[in-house]
């Protein structure tokens, strides 16, 4: 072999070696997703899922025909904020409505007297909910439980 082709064939040795070297690096963080994946026959439902499932819920509903104003209308009773400052902060966050309840829940829970703002905020920078809602002192069961009301059709009892 030329010198050249044992240069390159080093070479792709190389790169080869770090990428395989970074796939085992980044490998141990992805029991982290654990926590927002749904739920299996193995991982019980969390208070988190719970929560996915009614922002999901909602953001279904706001996506229909009258949905937007059904939504808008029970969620400004809920939270006390108006339905042009929910439309607001819709455009503004670029989240829908689901979320916008659930940075509501978690600022309302939260022990360190957050914003609805402020934890979109801590979230657009890319914080896991459930670090968030440790920073701020919020159970998410609570706000799961209270999430709930946020959606449209009767609890079961």
């Amino acid at each position: 072999m030329s010198r050249r082709l044992l240069g390159d064939f080093h070479h792709t040795r190389i790169l080869a070696a770090a990428a395989l070297l970074a796939a085992i690096v980044l490998l141990p963080a992805a029991p982290a997703l654990a926590a927002t994946t749904a739920p299996t026959k193995t991982t019980p439902e969390t208070a988190l899922h719970r929560i996915q499932r009614t922002v999901a819920a909602l953001d279904a509903e706001a996506s229909t025909p009258d949905g937007e104003t059904r939504v808008l209308a029970r969620l400004s009773a809920q939270l006390g904020a108006s339905s042009d400052t929910l439309q607001a902060e819709h455009q503004d966050w670029g989240l829908g409505y689901g979320e916008i309840a659930m940075a509501y829940g978690f600022a309302r829970a939260s022990r360190a007297h957050k914003t609805p703002a402020e934890v979109v905020a801590m979230r657009a920078q890319g914080t896991d909910w459930l670090v968030i809602a440790k920073q701020i002192g919020v159970k998410v069961d609570t706000v799961a439980n209270r999430m709930n009301r946020h959606k449209g059709t009767p609890r079961k009892r």
